[in-house]
């Protein structure tokens, strides 16, 4: 039996999850639900396109979601996470990389906060006490106190209708 990947079945989808700090709150995106759900709040990001790194999706993609200019030395790598068949009926995995930064006062000014035109959702900083309380994706609360702590991470979500079924995370020593 051929590998699903090779044959072509099953494809792999590199994106990036992006955490942008401010002090003691952490920039958040309510979700529209055009590619989620719809009120889910989450940290910006998306899909590498052809050709790009990580770190070049992690300024563009924050550039398009937030309005704001960064750089690639800015973007910190803190993890890997994997969604086996995340979107079962386009037959995708997600494999994403996370990062981390500390804007500026001059960039986090910058930010269209709370407006209702921004494309995937509205961006609001929120204070790291309250991010746990909001209505996040199951699988997010588990691996945020990594994030909080900055401390390098993996994990493995497995997901099924939009639920977190099971999963496997760990600190990387």
């Amino acid at each position: 039996m051929k590998n699903p990947y090779e044959s072509g079945t099953q494809k792999v989808i590199p994106a990036v999850l992006l955490y942008a700090f401010h002090g003691n709150e952490l920039l958040m995106l309510n979700a529209k639900g055009k590619d989620g759900m719809p009120g889910k709040w989450n940290g910006l990001g998306g899909k590498l396109e052809l050709g790009e790194t990580s770190r070049m999706a992690a300024v563009r993609e924050f550039q398009e979601e937030a309005s704001c200019l960064t750089t690639e030395t800015q973007w910190r790598w803190l993890g890997q996470l994997s969604f086996p068949n995340f979107k079962a009926h386009k037959s995708e995995d997600w494999w994403v990389n996370v990062f981390v930064t500390d804007l500026t006062d001059a960039q986090a000014a910058s930010i269209p906060l709370n407006d209702p035109l921004q494309i995937e959702g509205t961006l609001h900083f929120v204070p790291l006490s309250r991010v746990l309380c909001l209505d996040l994706w199951e699988g997010d609360a588990k691996f945020f106190p990594y994030v909080f702590d900055r401390i390098p991470f993996e994990g493995t979500f497995f997901y099924k209708n939009g639920k977190c079924e099971s999963y496997e995370l760990s600190a990387i020593k």
